[in-house]
C-alpha cells in the first residue's frame, strides 16, 4: 500500500469515529437547506420579472386595440351580430375608425367605426347634442293612442307601445324613425343606388351598432355605402339624411379574423 493510499485510509476511520453532535448536525443541515432554498427562491423572483416583463411587452398592444374598439364591449352586441370572432378580429386593429357627422336641429348623427367582413357590414354610431354628450333616450308621444308609456318611476326604460285606429295588435314607437314606411333609417345601397337585400338589426338608442348581413351567404358588392335617411330621433323632428362609403379594405383579413 502507498503511502497517499495508507492516509486516505487512516483518514477515513478517522471520520467513521467521529460522533457530530445531533445539535450541530440538524443546524448544519438546516443552513444546508436555506441556503439551497434562497438560490430557488432568487431563480424563481427572476424568472417572475423576466415572465411580468414579457407580460407588460405583450399584453398592451392587444388590450389597446380590443378596449379601443367600440364592438370590443358587451353591449356592442345586436342580434348575436357582434360576437367572440368579431372581437378577435378588432383585437387585430380590423376595424375602420371612421368620423363622420350628420346634423340638424342641433342633434349630431356621429359615425365612428365600421366593420366588414365579406357578408356582414357593422356600423358604430353615436346620436350627440352640441356638447358632445349623448342625446337623453326620450319620446313624444303627443296624438298617441298609448299603452305603455314605457316608463316606470318617470324613467324610460322601455318602449312606447301605441293603437292604430282601426288597426289590430299594437305598434312600438321608435327613437330613430323615417316617414317613408317603405324604407328603413338605414340601408346599404350598391354603386347604382339600389338597395341591397340584406337582414338588419339596429340598436334604436342614442348609442349602438347597426349590422347588415348578406343574405344567404352571399358575398358583399364590390362598392356599397350606407345611406342615411332620418326624419326623427326622439322627441326632435328634423331631416338626417346622407350616405357614407363602406371601406371593405380590411373585409378578407375579418372574415379569416372572426372564423
Amino acid at each position: 500500500m502507498s503511502i497517499s493510499d495508507e492516509i486516505k485510509q487512516s483518514l477515513t476511520e478517522q471520520f467513521d469515529k467521529t460522533q457530530v453532535p445531533e445539535d450541530v448536525d440538524r443546524r448544519v443541515r438546516q443552513s444546508f437547506v436555506q441556503f439551497h432554498e434562497k438560490k430557488e427562491n432568487k431563480k424563481m423572483k427572476k424568472t417572475i420579472i423576466t415572465l411580468s416583463i414579457a407580460a407588460a411587452v405583450l399584453i398592451p398592444t392587444g388590450a389597446y386595440s380590443l378596449s379601443s374598439s367600440y364592438f370590443a364591449q358587451d353591449q356592442a352586441d345586436i342580434s348575436g351580430l357582434v360576437g367572440s370572432g368579431v372581437k378577435r378580429a378588432v383585437s387585430e386593429g380590423l376595424s375602420v375608425p371612421i368620423d363622420r357627422k350628420i346634423t340638424d336641429q342641433g342633434i349630431t348623427i356621429h359615425f365612428k367605426e365600421m366593420y366588414v367582413e365579406d357578408t356582414k357590414v357593422l356600423v358604430h354610431y353615436r346620436i350627440e347634442k352640441q356638447d358632445g354628450t349623448l342625446v337623453p333616450w326620450e319620446f313624444d308621444t303627443t296624438g298617441l293612442q298609448i299603452i305603455s308609456d314605457g316608463k316606470k318611476d318617470g324613467k324610460q326604460v322601455d318602449y312606447p307601445t301605441y293603437q292604430e285606429p282601426g288597426v289590430e295588435g299594437f305598434n312600438r314607437l321608435n327613437f330613430i324613425d323615417t316617414e317613408r314606411k317603405e324604407q328603413l333609417p338605414f340601408r346599404l345601397t350598391d354603386a347604382a343606388g339600389k338597395e341591397i337585400d340584406t337582414g338588419i338589426a339596429d340598436k334604436d338608442q342614442p348609442e349602438g351598432v347597426i349590422g347588415f348581413v348578406m343574405k344567404g351567404g352571399a358575398s358583399l358588392p364590390q362598392t356599397i355605402k350606407l345611406n342615411v335617411d332620418i326624419d326623427r330621433i326622439g322627441k326632435t323632428k328634423g331631416s338626417w339624411k346622407g350616405d357614407i362609403a363602406i371601406d371593405q379594405s380590411k373585409a378578407k383579413q375579418a372574415t379569416e379574423a372572426a372564423r
